[in-house]
């Protein structure tokens, strides 16, 4: 049985994969997020020492592979010990391992964690799973085909003609992702079950990034609409701005999809006006701590409704405006670095503010 505890204690987060852009943002969220007094301690987690994210958070720990037997253990072990209250994480591998585990983990430790169910995780995870999902559910979806399967292959070419969109099943950002201009160019793909050939919908300057979030009840909260500039697979810029086709079948397959706490769409409107979705990310998203400080601010709703049982509506109140990443440093005195690699944890880091500090 949980014991009570008091409402106003430190809070205690695990945010794992802290070397990943998505759990980097899972962090400065928290950072701003506000929790009505209480305090709040950010422990990161990653598989290197070398993970900057670590350094941005209040204590740090080197964790094992997701894939590894280690780590389920080891995540329910420092939980336990270091009373943590609740995990978050960007990363799908730490995702899909606490949710294969998940009986385990709610056994083992009082510490929450929050994921859709595992076939929807799986649905996120296959872009040729996603594109049947879509089409099954009566939404917008990409004329495609699994590159195993010659015969639709050319169905595809008859139907879309070129370009084409080569994209592994699975993967992350625009890795493997390649523009097919000819048979020549596609004839390396034929026949390779793990990847799906895509139609090419639009172009660049209509794609947008959508973030959902369902509540505890099932409630789809405000959604939050991107248009985004890309640089290596990840938005570069963003702007939050009213585009109701593509609003529209956000909330269509959100409401169709029902997800378990945050869902984050890709999209792109074709020429006919329509928004059509070609990736599922069934997690936070890259561009949360954009999000959140345009007043869709998901991770806090996060932890106030599973921790505290609190109404989230006013962690979504959205506003226009435009974002852009740029390159920045961290800088650090003494060897914090070689201290986690030696140690493995270090309790004593201090909030680091990029703009105004150095790290001691």
């Amino acid at each position: 049985m949980k014991e009570k505890r008091d409402s106003m204690e430190e809070i205690k987060i695990l945010v794992l994969g802290a070397g990943g852009n998505v759990s980097q943002g899972i962090i400065k969220a928290l950072r701003n997020a506000d929790f009505s007094g209480r305090k709040v301690k950010i422990t990161g987690a990653c598989i290197s020492p070398d993970s900057i994210g670590l350094f941005l958070c209040d204590s740090a720990a080197v964790s094992p592979y997701a894939n590894e037997e280690a780590f389920l253990p080891w995540l329910i072990g420092f939980c336990n010990r270091e009373q943590i209250r609740i995990v978050l994480t960007g990363v799908e591998e730490n995702i899909m391992a606490i949710s294969a585990g998940m009986d385990r983990f709610r056994k083992e430790t009082d510490a929450v964690f929050v994921a859709s169910d595992m076939d929807k995780l799986k649905i996120g995870q296959d872009k040729l799973l996603t594109c049947e999902w879509l089409e099954k559910n009566g939404l917008h979806f990409p004329q495609y085909c699994c590159c195993s399967e010659e015969s639709k292959i050319e169905e595809l070419i008859e139907k879309a003609g070129f370009p084409l969109i080569v994209k592994p099943r699975t993967g992350k950002g625009s890795h493997g992702v390649k523009r097919i201009e000819n048979r020549e160019e596609l004839a390396f793909y034929i026949g390779k079950a793990e990847y799906v050939l895509q139609e090419c919908i639009g172009d660049e300057s209509k794609e947008y990034t959508v973030g959902c979030y369902v509540d505890k009840q099932g409630i789809l909260k405000e959604t939050i609409v991107m248009h985004r500039k890309l640089i290596d697979g990840s938005t570069a810029v963003a702007k939050v701005v009213k585009e109701s086709a593509v609003q529209s079948e956000a909330e269509r397959i959100c409401r169709a999809f029902a997800p378990r706490g945050p869902l984050n769409i890709q999209m792109r409107v074709n020429e006919k006006g329509e928004a059509v979705c070609f990736e599922l990310n069934v997690r936070f998203s890259g561009t949360t701590p954009m999000r959140a400080h345009f007043g869709y601010r998901d991770v806090e709703a996060m932890v106030k409704e599973y921790l505290f049982d609190e109404s989230v509506d006013d962690c979504f109140r959205v506003r226009e405006g435009t974002a852009c990443r740029y390159v920045n440093e961290l800088y650090m005195i003494g060897e914090p670095i070689g201290d986690l690699r030696k140690e493995g944890v270090l309790e004593t880091l201090r909030p680091y503010c990029p703009e105004t500090e150095t790290m001691g």
